[in-house]
């Protein structure tokens, strides 16, 4: 299903004018500067090579179109790969660089197409010296409309013509993307290096006062409060005026949590320490990324962590979902099954006989499952069962546990412009799950998000199509992989309030917070030596501050107050004449009463 989609959108953008590729012109100030263009006038004339994938499977470049006269190219890639040079195309420069030169590499790009998470083709873009000299790389990470990519640098050697080397390496994905209007300026010793621009990545609605932030915060006092009425009465019942009145949302009935790491949470020594005080402080909900995964669940290194990392998130307060009852790819199954034909036939009752002995074993310590991750993306169980058995897990998992919360997960949603069509396929999938007796209680989206993140207006299309039909929605896996801490603090906070707002959304989860233990560093939100970013200064202001009610008033002559609060689970005091008294309540969409005697 996913390569249907894949080949689908792919010729609806290839289809697109090529006319919006050029980057713009330089401005004035550079031109004046008199770069000379390195590179040879014909740009068809490339060199590439592919040392990865096997023969008939090839990957390649070729010229698909035209842009203000020179070409586009389009390059593929058919398999990913741990190593991004495995695949590569380059232009010879025509002319003579010198050492302390500085350089100006620009690019248009765009992605048709690529088999991860955010959607994004990625891979490095760099220079290098036919003598061997040291390469300069910049990384790349571009979405499906046209960017331009910009790499700034300064020679470290005397490169003669003919012998430097602009390349783009791209093994890592399966993905095609396009270039065009490929530059390679040497301005020599005529402008400092700071003057050349870098590409800044943002998106639309960042700015301060957009309409729809304005909006979407509106909605949220509307959709995640209710009103709250606390009475004090002394031991005779009698309301008690002016009384000192404290509460606080103690457990929110949204989710608001992260991946943890099951080896760090119960790891001794400083960073051990600082991990489990961030994990106290920071999330009310919790999931073990990888410690019940069935591969670290049956082996006997992985599984002791794990079940003591569940200990002591609930020992914590913690709620922990868990991810994932079965992942349908061999490349996540144990090895052992993965490699033998005579048990991949029999992956059916095996994967059975996995879910009915981690349901067991875990039963009364989590609040849900991901009972089945990627499902749309990743078949290979289902060249030996058919797919319609799936819902026969999401029964098992009931049965376990009929409080269970029951989701089904998946990812090419939320972060790029080809989401709707995806949505349709995801809700399909639910649809069939659901005609064979499967109980969905949520449909999983996990937008992990790079360095082209999607307009929050969008965002919230994209979550009116999946409410449709009355679904509810949780964030799952949430992460923006960029270096650009700015920018991902400012779409960190917008996203975060875009899908607050939505009434549909029951919950957000991130995966990870600690570059030491994230799977993609750059989106953590602490570095290495635990400094803070700007994403999580925007879930502190949020999630902690703003959307965690705290109220400190007193009563009114009939000793009552009123207020509105962000809904979930409460504690109470209050105080009058040396006299204490305390409360807990729960806050729901109707609201909430609470009384509280003074003795």
């Amino acid at each position: 299903m996913f390569r249907r989609l894949f080949l689908a959108l792919g010729l609806l953008l290839a289809g697109a004018a090529a006319s919006a590729a050029a980057p713009a012109p330089l401005t004035p100030a550079l031109q004046a500067a008199r770069p000379l263009d390195m590179l040879a006038p014909d740009r068809s004339a490339f060199s590439f090579r592919d040392a990865i994938n096997p023969e008939g499977a090839k990957g390649s470049v070729t010229v698909a179109g035209n842009a203000d006269g020179a070409p586009v190219f389009r390059a593929t890639n058919p398999k990913g790969s741990s190593n991004y040079d495995g695949i590569a195309v380059s232009w010879r420069t025509a002319g003579p660089i010198r050492r302390g030169d500085v350089l100006y590499a620009r690019v248009a790009m765009r992605s048709l197409g690529a088999r991860q998470e955010s959607g994004e083709s990625e891979g490095l873009l760099y220079f290098r010296s036919e003598a061997g000299g040291d390469r300069q790389p910049q990384t790349f990470s571009i979405g499906q409309e046209w960017t331009t990519v910009s790499f700034p640098f300064v020679a470290r050697e005397d490169v003669p013509a003919g012998q430097g080397v602009l390349a783009f390496s791209y093994g890592n994905l399966e993905q095609t993307f396009e270039i065009a209007g490929l530059e390679l300026l040497n301005f020599g010793d005529r402008v400092k290096l700071a003057d050349l621009p870098l590409t800044r990545f943002t998106y639309a609605g960042r700015e301060p006062d957009a309409a729809w932030r304005k909006a979407a915060l509106q909605r949220i006092e509307q959709v995640r409060t209710a009103p709250i009425a606390i009475k004090v009465v002394d031991a005779a019942g009698k309301p008690v005026p002016g009384a000192q009145v404290k509460a606080e949302l103690v457990q929110p009935e949204f989710l608001w949590g992260s991946e943890v790491d099951a080896e760090r949470l119960v790891s001794a020594g400083p960073d051990g320490e600082r991990y489990r005080k961030e994990v106290r402080e920071l999330f009310d909900t919790t999931v073990i990324g990888n410690g019940l995964k069935w591969p670290r669940w049956r082996d006997p290194k992985y599984r002791p962590s794990a079940e003591q990392a569940l200990d002591w998130l609930r020992a914590n307060g913690k709620r922990v979902k868990g991810h994932n009852l079965v992942w349908p790819a061999w490349k996540f199954t144990p090895e052992d099954i993965a490699r033998d034909p005579a048990q991949r036939a029999r992956i059916g009752e095996l994967v059975e006989a996995h879910i009915r002995d981690i349901t067991a074993a875990t039963h009364g310590k989590l609040i849900g499952w991901d009972v089945i991750n990627e499902p749309v993306h990743e078949q290979d169980y289902f060249k030996h069962v058919p797919v319609e058995r799936v819902a026969e897990w999401f029964k098992m998992a009931e049965k376990s546990d009929p409080a269970l919360q029951l989701t089904l997960n998946e990812y090419a949603m939320l972060n790029r412009s080809s989401s709707p069509l995806f949505i349709r396929e995801f809700k399909d999938f639910a649809a069939m799950l659901r005609k064979n007796g499967a109980r969905i209680d949520i449909l999983g989206v996990q937008g992990h998000v790079g360095q082209t993140p999607r307009a929050p207006v969008s965002v919230l299309s994209d979550l009116d199509l999946l409410a449709e039909g009355g679904n509810k929605v949780q964030i799952t896996e949430f992460d923006m992989n960029t270096p650009d801490a700015a920018l991902q603090g400012d779409y960190t906070r917008d996203f975060l309030i875009a899908v607050y707002s939505h009434p549909a959304v029951t919950g957000f989860i991130q995966w990870g917070f600690w570059e030491s233990a994230h799977w993609k560093p750059d989106a953590a939100m602490y570095r290495k030596d635990w400094t803070p970013k700007p994403n999580l200064a925007a879930w502190k202001e949020l999630v902690l501050d703003r959307w965690k009610t705290r109220l400190d008033s007193r009563t009114g002559a009939a000793g009552e107050l009123a207020a509105r609060g962000h809904r979930g689970r409460y504690k109470a005091t209050a105080s009058a004449g040396g006299r204490t008294g305390n409360a807990e309540f729960t806050l729901g969409a109707e609201g909430a009463q609470a009384l509280i005697t003074l003795k």
